[in-house]
């Protein structure tokens, strides 16, 4: 993907891009196949999550324990497993478990109460398992879907290491480095990703507060693009961004009303657990 396409171009255009957070995520499980496929026609962009497994593969998964989205906690028992982090699991475990069922249970956005979406639309397409992200790719490739795909900090350098050399090998793998942008809050990721894939797009995520001379900072980053927790931004920022040619894509933004505030300020993406609220989106 090319500094252009990690949002909006430098001369900008009238859309702002639609990011689908983990997929659709308020109405489907998300970082599943499904929540991927039924954000088709509804974003120009998929945001999702990577870690690794015990063995090293990279899976598509948020959280660092599996307890939250998946039956982990009474497959655990059966399988004699004491530990719920991702990291402890081999790869064979993780996709043994449901990754789906959780939704209809927890409703998490009352998506299911509010009737924005019927159990039965989640039910037939059950078990949803853990997706590896070869798989992700693959499904990606066929669509022409773009992804924004967070490295998550494994706490270790050894680790980081690893899930940065294994996401750019799956990449080159599947000849889709032009439809990915990566991003992480561990920004010195960032570098080690261009090192070893400079014609790779990166993003640096960032909450609570901005990194001082923040122009500087990404450049000497090497980033195409920003992405600021919606708290953080305003048209200020946007026209400096704008002004050094690093894109602004703002995450995670619910409300309709402060979707098209922000399309106003010219800002490059939207992240959103709803993507058919965004005024951005295709649908």
């Amino acid at each position: 993907m090319s500094a252009a396409e990690c949002g909006r171009p430098p001369h900008i255009p009238d859309e702002t891009l639609c990011i689908a957070h983990r997929g659709y995520r308020a109405c489907f499980p998300e970082n599943t196949l499904l929540a991927f496929a039924q954000s088709l026609g509804r974003s120009h962009m998929i945001e999702l999550d990577v870690r690794l497994s015990r063995d090293g593969e990279v899976i598509v998964f948020h959280d660092e324990l599996l307890c939250r989205t998946t039956n982990a906690r009474l497959c655990a028992s059966e399988w004699g497993l004491s530990s719920l982090q991702v990291i402890d699991w081999s790869l064979t475990e993780l996709q043994r478990l449901d990754a789906g069922a959780w939704f209809l249970e927890a409703d998490p956005f009352s998506s299911l109460g509010s009737k924005l979406v019927r159990a039965e639309d989640i039910l037939v397409h059950l078990p949803q398992k853990i997706p590896t992200l070869d798989e992700v790719l693959c499904w990606s490739r066929k669509h022409a879907m773009r992804l924004n795909i967070e490295l998550k900090d494994l706490a270790k350098v050894e680790l980081n290491r690893l899930l940065v050399e294994a996401v750019i090998a799956a990449l080159q793998r599947q000849q889709v480095e032009h439809l990915v942008l990566l991003s992480s809050f561990n920004h010195r990721l960032l570098p080690y990703c261009r090192g070893l894939a400079p014609d790779i797009a990166c993003a640096a995520l960032q909450e609570k507060t901005h990194p001082p001379e923040l122009v500087a900072y990404l450049r000497d980053l090497q980033v195409c693009a920003y992405h600021p927790e919606n708290a953080l931004t305003d048209q200020a920022l946007i026209a400096l961004l704008w002004s050094a040619g690093i894109a602004v894509n703002v995450f995670t933004v619910n409300d309709h009303l402060r979707m098209k505030e922000l399309a106003g300020f010219g800002v490059s993406g939207i992240i959103t657990d709803y993507p058919h609220l965004s005024t951005c989106g295709q649908a």
